[in-house]
C-alpha cells in the first residue's frame, strides 16, 4: 500500500511539472504494474472490457453535433435567442453569455466547447456595449461551468459507466445544481454591472416591437433548440437509450446544417477531426486509467480510504467538507473527464457509507469538477477563453473570483447537504 501511495504521488507531481496526462497516467500505471511485480495480464485486459462500453459510444457522438452545430453557424441563433430574451435589461448581455453556454451545453454536453464557440461569438458583442474585454472573458470561462452540468454531459456519461448508475438519472440529477448556478451568475452580473455605469443596455423599441423580434428569433433559432429537446426528450420519453440519443443529435445536427445550406465539407472534415482528435485523447487518458483503477482495487484502496476517513472523524458534515476539498484539490490538476475516471471509483464506497444517493454523488461531483476547471494550474475553462480572447489568464483571473466564491462553491455545499436540489428532477421523471 506505501509503495501504491507513493507512485500516486509521483504520478501527480509529473502532471503538475506539465507532462501531458496520458503520459503521466501511462508512467504512473506501469510503474505500479512493475513496483507491485503484476503481470500485464492482470491489468491490461481491464483496458479492453472497459473501453467496450454501448454508454462511452455516446461521448463521439454528442461531441460531434456540437462541431456540426458551430460549423453550421447555429451557435449565433442560440445567442440571438437568448438575447431577445434578456439582452434589454442592465446586464442583460452578461445573462446571454450565461444562458447561451447553458443552451450550447445541451447540444455538446461539454464545457470547454461551449467557452470556445460561446466565447468566439458574443465577446465581441459584449465590448460594444462597453464590458471590459478581461470581464468579459472571465464570464465566459465560469459560464463554461454549465456545459457539463446541463443534460447532456460527458462527465456523467463517464459516471454513470463507472458506477453502474442510470446515465439518465445521472443527467437529471446536475441539471438542478445547472439552475442554481445560472441564478447565482445572473445575480452576480447583475451586481458588477449595477457598479459600472459605462456598460450600455441594448435601447427597446417598445413591448409590441420586442414581442415582435423575441418571436422573430425563436423562429431563426428553433432548429437549434430543438436539439436539446429533441434528444431529452427521445431520452426521458424511452424512446432510445443516452448513446442512441447522440447518434441522433448527430444525424439530426448534419440534416440542420444541410437544410439551412450553413454546412459545407470544409466545416464537416473539421468537426470529424476535432472529434476524432478529443475522443481520441479521452480514450487514451481511460485506458491507463484503467490500470490504474485495476491496481487501486486490488489493492483495495477504495475501501481504505473510506475506513481512514470514517476513523478519522464520524461527523458527517466533517466528512462531506473533506471529501470536497478533495475534490476541488483532483480538479485543480486535472480536466474534468481525468478526474472523474480517478475519483468516481475511488470514492464511490465512501459516499454510501456515508448514505450519500449515487445520482447526488454524481451532482457533487459534477460542480466539483466544473469549479475546478476555474482554478489554476490546469484551469482548462480558463485557458481555453484566454485563447478565445487573445489575453494572459492573469489578466482576467480576479474576475473569475466572485463567481467561484459567490456562485459555484455556495451551490456545491448546498448540493452536498440538501440531496432534493439533485434528487428532485430523478424523482419526479424517473420515479
Amino acid at each position: 500500500m506505501t509503495e501504491l501511495i507513493l507512485l500516486i504521488g509521483m504520478t501527480i507531481l509529473m502532471i503538475l511539472v506539465g507532462f501531458p496526462l496520458y503520459v503521466s497516467f501511462g508512467v504512473g500505471g506501469l510503474a505500479m504494474m512493475l513496483a507491485m511485480e503484476m503481470n500485464s495480464g492482470f491489468a491490461i485486459p481491464a483496458i479492453f472490457t472497459n473501453l467496450n462500453s454501448f454508454v462511452l459510444m455516446a461521448i463521439p457522438f454528442f461531441i460531434f453535433a456540437g462541431g456540426i452545430m458551430t460549423a453550421s453557424g447555429l451557435s449565433s441563433r442560440i445567442v440571438e435567442f437568448a438575447n431577445a430574451m434578456v439582452g434589454r435589461f442592465k446586464g442583460g448581455l452578461g445573462v446571454v453569455t450565461i444562458l447561451s453556454s447553458a443552451l450550447f451545453g445541451a447540444i455538446s454536453g461539454s464545457s470547454a466547447s461551449a467557452v470556445a464557440t460561446i466565447g468566439m461569438t458574443i465577446m465581441p458583442q459584449m465590448e460594444k456595449y462597453g464590458y471590459k474585454r478581461e470581464y468579459a472573458t472571465a464570464l465566459v470561462a465560469c459560464s463554461g461551468l454549465l456545459g457539463q452540468l446541463i443534460p447532456p454531459s460527458i462527465p456523467m456519461i463517464l459516471f454513470g459507466m463507472l458506477t453502474n448508475t442510470s446515465v439518465a438519472g445521472c443527467f437529471l440529477a446536475a441539471a438542478g445544481p445547472g439552475i442554481l448556478i445560472i441564478i447565482a451568475y445572473a445575480i452576480i452580473n447583475y451586481i458588477h454591472c449595477r457598479r459600472h455605469p459605462e456598460i450600455k443596455v441594448e435601447p427597446s423599441h417598445g413591448p409590441k416591437e420586442s414581442v415582435k423580434q423575441a418571436a422573430l428569433a425563436t423562429r431563426r433559432s428553433g432548429l437549434a433548440l430543438m436539439m436539446p429537446i429533441l434528444v431529452l426528450g427521445g431520452i426521458y420519453g424511452g424512446v432510445f437509450t443516452p448513446t442512441e440519443a447522440g447518434c441522433v443529435a448527430a444525424v439530426y445536427a448534419i440534416c440542420v446544417g444541410l437544410a439551412t445550406r450553413k454546412l459545407n465539407m470544409k466545416g464537416f472534415i473539421k468537426a470529424a477531426e476535432e472529434t476524432a482528435s478529443i475522443e481520441g485523447a479521452i480514450v487514451f487518458i481511460m485506458a491507463f486509467i484503467m490500470i490504474m483503477s485495476r491496481l487501486f482495487t486490488y489493492e483495495r484502496l477504495p475501501e481504505a480510504i473510506a475506513d481512514a476517513m470514517l476513523d478519522l472523524t464520524n461527523n458527517r458534515i466533517i466528512l462531506l467538507l473533506l471529501i470536497n476539498l478533495f475534490m476541488i484539490v483532483m480538479g485543480m490538476i486535472m480536466d474534468d473527464i481525468s478526474s472523474m475516471l480517478i475519483v468516481a471509483p475511488l470514492l464511490y464506497p465512501l459516499f454510501m457509507k456515508l448514505g450519500v444517493s449515487p445520482f447526488q454523488m454524481a451532482a457533487i461531483l459534477a460542480v466539483n469538477q466544473g469549479s475546478g476547471q476555474m482554478t489554476p494550474p490546469v484551469a482548462t475553462n480558463l485557458f481555453t477563453a484566454a485563447r478565445v480572447s487573445g489575453i494572459p489568464v492573469t489578466a482576467f483571473v480576479r474576475d473569475c473570483i466572485p463567481y467561484l466564491v459567490f456562485g459555484s462553491l455556495p451551490v456545491l455545499l448546498l448540493v452536498t447537504f440538501i440531496p432534493e436540489i439533485s434528487l428532485w428532477l430523478p424523482s419526479l421523471i424517473m420515479n
